[in-house]
């Protein structure tokens, strides 16, 4: 599946959940960069990941979110993981989690121990994610990935990609609780 495949795929999920559903009572837009380590093949490199999320809460408890991710690693040939995922989730009034299907694409040069190649595909997973408001509008949200690379990889043991992220949050609007 090409780039733009898979950004039309994400646009239109995103679409048929907008017809297909109730009117929402709220619509929340989130959005920031991450920066951390990613390890890819024998080199651990830094990794600048911007994100955006869009959330249709329906009722008092629940809500819609749909998620994406870009990571770039840079170096002598730039990589990419980009992950979109659609999670359904519950509120309460410190915080929230929600949980759900992903899907990746990615480009990533990666280097062993002799040789570097890149490593390219499309990898179905899942998404979880928990906001914790402990100070008013301060919080913090932690979200871990995991997603099957599938077939066989010198880079990608076990066809498992793990990532684990956490950073502060700060709510805008309404009432803190």
């Amino acid at each position: 599946m090409s780039m733009r495949s898979h950004g039309e795929a994400c646009l239109l999920c995103a679409c048929a959940l907008v017809v297909c559903s109730a009117p929402a009572q709220a619509l929340e837009v989130s959005g920031g960069v991450a920066v951390g380590g990613i390890q890819v093949g024998t080199e651990p490199r830094l990794a600048l990941s911007p994100f955006v999320g869009w959330v249709w809460r329906k009722e008092r408890d629940f809500r819609i979110e749909v998620h994406n991710m870009l990571s770039i690693v840079p170096g002598a040939r730039v990589g990419i993981y980009d992950r979109t995922a659609v999670t359904l989730g519950y509120v309460t009034e410190t915080g929230n989690v929600s949980l759900g299907p992903s899907m990746v694409i990615y480009a990533i040069p990666v280097c062993g121990v002799v040789f570097c190649d890149s490593v390219v595909g499309l990898a179905p997973g899942v998404r979880a994610q928990s906001d914790w408001f402990f100070a008013g509008r301060l919080g913090a949200s932690v979200s871990a990935n995991v997603d099957w690379a599938g077939g066989s990889s010198r880079f990608i043991p076990d066809s498992w990609v793990v990532m684990v992220a956490a950073w502060p949050v700060w709510r805008f609007g309404g009432e803190a609780k």
